[in-house]
């Protein structure tokens, strides 16, 4: 006996053809809420954007009075086109030699905002006011003997002026000066300083994650 073929039930059919429709359907919904969201430029609104870097930067220890280098990384979320939520990390290099005193580690991370004080447009200028919190190990002279300190936690203020220029959809052109105060005590004799000028510049990224519901609103200029 050959073995009976099993029959289609139409009402099978009927749902797994609404089924892939549905699919399809929201496939397409996606695809084009997608392209909808993208297609508004950063230099448009700001609001719903993400702006990004990673790079090296140097900078100046006024205290010790040397060079110092960085592996940096920052974000940006901007919460409206005014105003972005900030975080930023700082991977430290040894510059000095062992037989010198001075920073031998100054990693650190900073939380804040950036305040965008110019209408959305490509050329986009802004200050910064974070906070953070440092890692540092020093390196200092008890008599003839050259001791490291252990890695201690310290406070720390910073605040940025810069700029970016947005040349495209997702690439900017960046550069940044950030002042950073702060001291560091640990087992040495005397509190060391850890004033600085950080400088950065170079490629970045910006995404949109949102389309923003509501544009903010800016008060033209009088015209006289």
């Amino acid at each position: 006996m050959e073995p009976q073929r099993l029959k289609s039930n139409p009402l099978i059919q009927c749902v797994d053809g609404l089924r892939v429709k549905y699919i399809l359907q929201v496939f397409i919904f996606m695809c084009l809420s997608s392209q909808n969201v993208l297609s508004q430029k950063i230099w448009e609104t700001r609001k719903g954007c993400i702006r990004t870097q990673g790079n090296f930067s140097g900078g100046y220890l006024f205290g010790q009075k040397a060079a110092s280098a960085y592996l940096n990384g920052d974000i940006d979320v901007f919460v409206d086109d005014r105003v972005g939520v900030t975080g930023s990390a700082f991977y430290s290099f040894a510059l000095n030699r062992n037989n010198q005193t001075g920073l031998k580690a100054n990693h650190a991370v900073f939380f804040g905002i950036n305040y965008h004080f110019l209408k959305p447009q490509r050329f986009d200028p802004f200050i910064g006011f974070t906070q953070g919190m440092g890692l540092v190990q020093a390196v200092y002279k008890d008599g003839d003997v050259f001791k490291r300190t252990p890695y201690a936690a310290v406070p720390l203020l910073s605040a940025t002026i810069g700029f970016n220029y947005y040349v495209g959809s997702i690439f900017n052109f960046f550069a940044k000066v950030q002042s950073v105060t702060g001291h560091v005590v640990s087992t040495m004799p005397s509190a060391m300083r850890l004033d600085e000028l950080k400088f950065m510049a170079g490629l970045g990224w910006n995404l949109r994650l949102w389309k923003p519901k509501i544009k903010d609103t800016w008060k033209e200029p009088r015209k006289s």
